[in-house]
């Protein structure tokens, strides 16, 4: 993984960190259902390339956005948002 990359993830880790700080865990859960019928595009702009892309199953695709972050004690989460959309790229689920 390039260093731009990394430093891209890591800005992008750190707004969603910012927003849960100020926001709140229920305005994030408003936030990310915005996506919901929105393009796939407009989610892609906002969050850069996904880590994965996969099926869905049903003919559309999941996008997979993916940073490991450690506590500095040597343990590691992996920190994940996902998009389900459908066959013509419109956004039907997030988790």
């Amino acid at each position: 993984m390039g260093s731009d990359r990394i430093k891209s993830l890591l800005v992008r880790l750190g707004i969603l960190l910012l927003l849960i700080l100020t926001l709140g865990c229920s305005s994030i859960n408003d936030l990310m259902q915005n996506g919901i019928g929105q393009p796939i595009s407009t989610i892609i702009d906002q969050w850069g390339p996904p880590s994965r892309v996969t099926s869905d199953g049903r003919g559309g695709k999941v996008y997979i956005w993916e940073q490991w972050e450690g506590s500095g004690y040597g343990d590691k989460k992996l920190w994940s948002l996902m998009f389900w959309a459908d066959s013509k790229g419109i956004v039907y689920q997030w988790r």
